[in-house]
């Protein structure tokens, strides 16, 4: 064990998160160790929970979030589950009927549950029941009978997935929506949906007494909006627990109305958690205010994350398809604006410049919460841009969760759109969703609604610092300037991903009617080569790597690249102005003063 990357991570932790760390898992190894006990505890405890009204309004309401969010993860696989076909996270698993279904089957993932967590969640179910309730309440009776003789208390792991306190707050979610729309549909057959009731109130019972006050965030905030949904078919229900959802919210969202684990695609998630939340009945007074408050803000946040195409940008762990588009999130967004139009997240970090089909997303915010940033990457000042309407520049995205080589790519530096010292991290990743050392960024002075600048001191203490500006030049382009103080020569590198979706004929690319040129002002292109990115997870997609590095020079080192649409000329007044006002900002920091 390396006791000094265990302390760099360890100790961001609040005294709550360290009191509940020990809490919680003493909680599940008492369980494990004493299975029938505690089933029988928890048993007792759900003939407290009381039964859920489905045909109350404020369950219908919070249906409407839940079924939007289910149809656009499960909606087009939904035919394939009476058959014992499920896909999950860009992965089919063919059982070969739903009663050989296998609810823990090793799929070679290590220490990455996450497809048998998907499994467990059940949220496939909704868009059956929205369908056809009739005909999927079988399905769901022979699921919910086939898991529980499967996975007994005594199964070793069972508490890391099919019984993880996560899993189960979204099983609840789901199966609740699934009795209001058998409610809805077949009034008549809910008095034969008891194991969907029993399982609600085991579900809800057992979340009551396993809050994950330990991870907290996305985490602890689903734990209370299962039992919000509850108590929007039983009110009154677990008042008492959910006067901790005030400070869940004020801990998950920032000032700015962004999301505080900087992942847009959780971004998505938690809006919708905010919105059942909202319209469950379940608050009033000022926490009521709160939510709605909170929920207008993460909407209009939104914005400063969003393409042309109406998807979010993938900095973080994000991937599309794990939940409704932005645009169907939040109807009316501007995808094009007909002027110049400038969106900034000053406490999320995100920063988006658009004019007509062309829009760029730049990340320099932190890389998560420090006491919690397990969905961290290292995309610090990377951007994402589209041009024409059509993605241009990507992040990476995320192929896995899974502890491994290709988890710590995907993390790294070089795998981000943003400038690097090679060699070196500016975050210390460890496992799946650990973080020792991590560094920041800083805003920095330069003139121009659609200009910005910025630096991160990840690798300060190795005596480097980097920085960007970019300009978007509507109607033409974008540059991008980068500066490296302190790097040795030949460490210095800027790379640039770009989808296969585009056809490269040297430095000119080609999608359709749209033609865009990439030329270097200053610096050169040191590679290109063939790449890899995942739009969705795990579903790899082909790309091209653009490198480029700065001439080798005393102090400050630069490169400048001008990103242009076909017949559009070079900006290099613009240029040479971007790139001065970088460096005189960047060199304007103290810290930075000391390096050269």
């Amino acid at each position: 064990m390396d006791i000094g990357r265990v302390f760099r991570t360890t100790r961001h932790l609040t005294a709550e998160q360290w009191l509940y760390r020990f809490v919680c898992r003493g909680k599940f190894a008492t369980m494990e160790k004493l299975p029938d006990l505690a089933l029988k505890r928890f048993a007792k405890a759900a003939e407290a929970v009381p039964m859920p009204n489905p045909g109350a309004s404020a369950l219908a309401a919070v249906a409407v979030h839940v079924r939007q969010l289910q149809e656009a993860v499960h909606g087009r696989f939904a035919d394939g589950i009476s058959l014992g076909r499920f896909t999950f996270l860009g992965r089919t698993i063919d059982f070969g009927g739903l009663n050989l279904v296998e609810w823990r089957r090793d799929l070679g993932e290590r220490n990455n549950p996450l497809w048998r967590m998907n499994l467990s969640y059940m949220g496939y179910l909704v868009p059956l029941f929205e369908k056809d309730a009739r005909t999927a309440l079988p399905i769901a009776r022979g699921l919910l009978a086939s898991m529980a003789a499967q996975n007994p208390w005594s199964s070793p792991g069972i508490f890391r997935d099919v019984w993880h306190p996560y899993s189960v707050s979204h099983r609840v979610i789901n199966l609740l929506v699934c009795l209001q729309l058998l409610n809805e549909q077949a009034p008549e057959l809910v008095s034969s949906a008891s194991v969907l009731v029993d399982q609600i109130r085991l579900g809800a019972a057992f979340i009551l007494g396993n809050l994950e006050r330990d991870l907290q965030y996305n985490h602890l905030l689903k734990n209370y909006v299962c039992l919000a949904a509850l108590a929007s078919a039983a009110p009154g229900f677990a008042a008492r627990v959910l006067q901790g959802t005030g400070a869940s919210i004020k801990q998950q969202f920032l000032s700015d109305g962004g999301q505080a684990e900087r992942a847009p695609m959780y971004h998505i998630l938690s809006l919708l958690d905010l919105r059942i939340l909202r319209d469950s009945s379940a608050f009033a007074g000022e926490t009521q205010a709160l939510i709605a408050r909170t929920a207008d803000a993460s909407e209009a946040a939104v914005a400063g994350m969003v393409h042309p195409d109406g998807e979010v940008a993938l900095f973080n762990d994000s991937w599309l398809g794990e939940g409704p588009s932005a645009c169907d999130a939040v109807p009316g967004l501007t995808l094009s604006p007909h002027v110049p139009t400038r969106w900034l997240l000053p406490e999320a970090g995100y920063l988006r410049l658009a004019a007509g089909d062309d829009s760029v997303i730049m990340d320099f915010g932190p890389c998560g919460p420090d006491d919690n940033p397990g969905h961290a990457h290292a995309d610090f000042l990377s951007l994402e841009l589209s041009l024409a309407g059509k993605r241009l520049l990507v992040d990476t995205g995320t192929p896995t969760y899974t502890q491994g080589a290709k988890r710590d790519m995907l993390r790294s530096a070089a795998s981000h759109n943003g400038p690097i010292r090679e060699g070196l991290e500016p975050i210390e990743f460890w496992g799946s969703f650990r973080v020792g050392h991590r560094g920041y960024c800083h805003v920095l002075p330069v003139d121009g609604a659609m200009r910005f600048a910025a630096w991160q001191d990840g690798y300060i203490g190795h005596g480097t610092a980097v920085a960007r500006a970019i300009e978007l030049i509507p109607g033409k382009g974008i540059l991008i300037a980068d500066a490296w103080v302190g790097a040795p020569v030949g460490t210095a590198k800027v790379n640039f991903l770009i989808p296969g979706d585009w056809t490269m004929t040297g430095t000119r690319a080609i999608a359709g009617a749209a033609a865009i040129r990439f030329e270097v002002m200053v610096g050169a292109l040191s590679a290109f080569e063939p790449a890899q990115h995942w739009l969705r997870f795990g579903e790899g997609r082909q790309a091209w790597r653009i490198t480029l590095a700065p001439t080798a020079a005393e102090g400050v080192q630069t490169t400048l690249l001008w990103i242009a649409h076909d017949g559009a000329e070079q900006p290099v007044s613009e240029g040479r102005e971007l790139r001065e006002a970088l460096v005189n900002a960047f060199l304007a920091v103290p810290a930075i003063g000391k390096l050269i």
